[in-house]
């Protein structure tokens, strides 16, 4: 039988992890080759019962932050379209939508003014929130149940928040696999997904 897989990455916790394993920035084909490597672990715990195939990808992120703020003094504007990282973000989501059953779900990044910087106190950094992204994995995760689109869920993510959506889906009779990426999750998060990849 030939059983349907998404993989439903939540891209800040994909790009953290990946810098901790890496100590660089992911780029697209690297986000490919975790995804092949996902794929090979789920055929693996099926053990041949069934022909598990790639249906799609989706990465949840944010949009980088572009707008001009002031400074932490109020001295001058920061126009942050020409910043490193919004140009090397930017470039790596185009790369990223352009690669094969790949899906972007995009949300708001927010500026929320400044904070101290930890590694250094007597430093300002940008305080920045997401807005919109775990709400469209849980949304995306119930159409995927409801309209029977596909037959198992990988989460590529760490957040207990996503037990709800989860929850929902097994109710609909869709196998969730969570890929933590080595990070150690919360037991209960664990307990909610049908198998867990290492």
């Amino acid at each position: 039988m030939i059983t349907k897989v998404n993989v439903l990455i939540d891209g800040g916790f994909f790009e953290r992890k990946f810098y901790e394993a890496n100590r660089k920035s992911p780029t697209a084909n690297d986000v490919v080759k975790e995804v092949n490597k996902v794929m090979q672990a789920v055929i693996a715990k099926t053990n041949g019962d069934t022909k598990d195939i790639l249906f799609r990808v989706f990465y949840y992120d944010c949009k980088p932050f572009g707008d001009k703020v002031w400074n932490y003094n109020k001295t001058q504007k920061i126009d942050f379209a020409i910043s490193a990282t919004f140009l090397s973000k930017t470039a790596f989501l185009k790369d990223l939508a352009m690669k094969d059953k790949f899906a972007l779900r995009l949300g708001e990044l927010s500026f929320d003014g400044w904070k101290n910087d930890l590694h250094n106190p007597r430093k300002r950094k940008p305080d920045f929130k997401q807005k919109g992204v775990d709400m469209k994995v849980g949304l995306d995760m119930a159409a995927m149940a409801t309209k029977h689109i596909i037959d198992k869920i990988v989460l590529i993510a760490g957040d207990s928040d996503f037990i709800a959506p989860i929850k929902f889906v097994r109710k609909e009779g869709i196998q969730v696999y969570l890929y933590p990426m080595g990070h150690k999750v919360k037991r209960n998060l664990i307990e909610h997904c049908d198998f867990l990849l290492k």
